[in-house]
């Protein structure tokens, strides 16, 4: 599935602030969602990835991998 050419416009225009805010982004995500949907930390997620800080690093690299995949589609994939 790819993305509609709107979507991807606003992908690459707020890349540049969504890549400086990541960490913030991603450190209020969990905390939020799991307030709105407590069984999700109890039953779905690794609590001591969670203290350590290692989920929040899994999505922010998922994020930043994804959004250079829509502005360099033949960009080889890092690791």
């Amino acid at each position: 599935m790819t993305l509609s050419p709107a979507s991807t416009e606003v992908i690459k225009a707020t890349l540049p602030a969504v890549g400086a805010a990541i960490e913030d982004i991603t450190a209020l995500f969990y905390p939020k969602m799991f307030a709105a949907h407590p069984e999700l930390e109890r039953d779905l997620f690794n609590r001591g990835n969670q203290k350590q800080g290692q989920q929040q690093k899994a999505l922010a690299g998922a994020i930043a991998a994804f959004a250079a995949l829509q502005v360099s589609p033949d960009a080889p994939a890092r690791n």
